[in-house]
């Protein structure tokens, strides 16, 4: 297994990934592991899960998420790239920290995902009416976020946010991704 370092350093929102290489239910409930072990605010842990690996359920999610915003010009991964799994973060409706339990968990998921070579991307603009049917999601819960995942097949590499106009992710003629970092120096405002 590699450093967390590293993991944390690969672990980035990928969008496109090798469709023939599937993941099973079986690996989403090793990496829903991380989640259920996650610091909870209050420990409530108002979160739920719907994994979804099966190959036409996966190709009903997939229309009702939105891909890189940034990227004006590009409509979202091939049918070749498209992710092979996915993961439904679910809340409680009347859950008062849900979104920070899910920051948490999210982040325990995709960095598990990650240590096995799997990538992934948190979506969050989902169509959620239209996922609801799809899913038949329980009344007594509301969609969250979307965790896609699979074997990623693009170069994403993180640049210093010194070298860019700004925040914006971009992709260069050759569709490598780049994403802008601010530095250690511009992230700390005082030391003790």
């Amino acid at each position: 297994m590699e450093n967390l370092k590293e993991i944390i350093r690969k672990n980035r929102s990928y969008r496109k990934f090798d469709h023939s290489k599937k993941l099973d239910i079986g690996f989403l409930q090793d990496i829903l592991y991380s989640a259920r072990m996650s610091q909870s605010a209050a420990n409530l842990q108002p979160l739920r899960y719907i994994t979804v690996a099966d190959e036409d359920i996966a190709s009903r999610v997939f229309p009702t998420l939105a891909w890189a915003g940034y990227l004006k010009d590009w409509d979202g991964p091939s049918e070749k790239e498209q992710p092979v799994a996915y993961i439904v973060v679910l809340a409680e409706k009347e859950s008062k920290f849900s979104q920070v339990d899910a920051g948490l968990a999210m982040q325990n998921i995709t960095l598990s995902a990650m240590a096995c070579g799997v990538g992934s991307c948190m979506i969050g603009n989902i169509k959620r009416e239209q996922l609801n049917k799809v899913l038949q999601v329980p009344e007594n819960l509301q969609i969250l976020y979307v965790i896609a995942l699979g074997y990623p097949v693009e170069d994403v590499r993180v640049v210093s946010m010194r070298e860019t106009p700004d925040h914006k992710y971009y992709r260069d003629e050759d569709e490598v991704h780049y994403v802008p970092k601010r530095c250690i120096d511009d992230i700390i405002v005082g030391e003790f």
